[in-house]
């Protein structure tokens, strides 16, 4: 397995979710049009910005990647005689997801004044007025804690469903792992995934987990040229939803995005060769880091954008829309990066530690296949 790969993809993703976010905060479309009037140089670069920069289909690469590593981290200790594997299973979890979590809470509650300020500006889009509520409750803060109300920080509804499927996950894992029942199960999460309910219900990402899940148990195919398919791909996916998003509900396009993510994952899982670009420093960093610079960007995004309404007014930014989300995107980058790095350091590692050592003691020692977990943790 190149858990390399899987690293860095996590930190190709990881960019995409983050500059997903900074490209929709202002109207830029809305700006762009006044200024420069519809069709022109600037238009036409903020659509493709924003056409490449598919944050949705990055998260499902997540869920696709959050399968296949947790299957892998429990191949071993599944092969025990009693259950207690699943206990400390999902002590683990616990202890991965939620502490950086609670930072990223906490920081939303520290910069609440100013994003609320910023929060007023007309250059705002109304996707961003809607990403916040009016107001701050003690309810809605432990609801947040408890990563069941997203609206303190609206990455967490993924953080939510991963939550759920953790949930599900031993059960995922030996229905795949199963020849009987791993048939019957894989078209069971098809049928959840493509049948006509409701989107919210987050149910066709089961799909995602349980493809997922399914690739450790996979083979190879013959001389397939694995690196190939695999990243050229990673464009494809992400592109795939512009061709189809006029034609086709938007749940069936995700859950066909989720297809192609299985496929990415698959390849890389089997594939035997060095790959440069994933295999790089850069994009591996970020994957290490990644968990915590998905739960901590989102209210530094806001954090940044309100300081520079303050700083610069909403005028300098309507009438350099572009410049000021480029901006932004640099601000943001250089302040969520070594947060995140500290973040990882001593709520990440701190917590992964704490959450063995009590699974350990409470259940004993079960070998793994591997050390680190690189599932989801975004």
């Amino acid at each position: 397995m190149n858990v390399k790969s899987f690293t860095s993809l996590r930190g190709v993703a990881c960019v995409a979710v983050v500059g997903t976010h900074v490209w929709t905060i202002f109207d830029l479309r809305r700006l762009i049009v006044e200024r420069y009037g519809a069709g022109s140089l600037e238009e036409f670069i903020s659509i493709l910005v924003d056409r490449t920069l598919n944050g949705q289909a990055a998260v499902e690469l997540f869920f696709v990647l959050s399968g296949c590593v947790l299957a892998l981290s429990l191949q071993t200790a599944s092969g025990s005689t009693d259950r207690s594997w699943i206990k400390a299973f999902y002590v683990k979890r616990f202890f991965r997801i939620y502490p950086a979590l609670w930072v990223s809470i906490a920081l939303t509650l520290c910069l609440w004044p100013l994003i609320r300020m910023g929060l007023a500006s007309p250059a705002y889009s109304t996707w961003a007025l809607d990403a916040y509520p009016s107001e701050i409750t003690a309810r809605s803060v432990m609801l947040s804690l408890a990563a069941i109300y997203v609206h303190l920080n609206w990455p967490m509804w993924t953080l939510r469903v991963e939550l759920f499927y953790s949930i599900l996950f031993p059960v995922i894992f030996l229905m795949v792992t199963n020849e009987r029942t791993r048939g019957p199960f894989m078209i069971l999460i098809a049928l959840l995934a493509f049948l006509p309910i409701p989107r919210n219900l987050s149910l066709h990402y089961s799909l995602a987990f349980g493809l997922g899940a399914l690739i450790p148990s996979s083979r190879g195919i013959g001389n397939a040229r694995y690196r190939l398919i695999g990243l050229g791909l990673i464009p494809v996916l992400m592109y795939f939803r512009v061709a189809l998003e006029s034609s086709v509900g938007l749940k069936n396009i995700e859950t066909l995005e989720i297809l192609i993510a299985a496929v990415i994952v698959y390849c890389l899982y089997h594939n035997k060769k060095r790959m440069p670009l994933l295999d790089g420093r850069f994009f591996g960093y970020i994957g290490k880091i990644s968990y915590s610079v998905y739960v901590l960007h989102f209210p530094i995004v806001f954090g940044i954008a309100a300081a520079m309404v303050a700083v610069f007014g909403t005028a300098a930014i309507q009438h350099n829309p572009l410049l000021m989300a480029s901006l932004l995107g640099v601000l943001t980058l250089l302040l969520t990066a070594p947060l995140s790095m500290v973040a990882n350091r001593f709520v990440e590692d701190g917590g992964n530690a704490l959450g063995k050592r009590l699974a350990t003691w409470k259940y004993g020692r079960s070998p793994e296949r591997i050390s680190a977990d690189p599932g989801l943790q975004r």
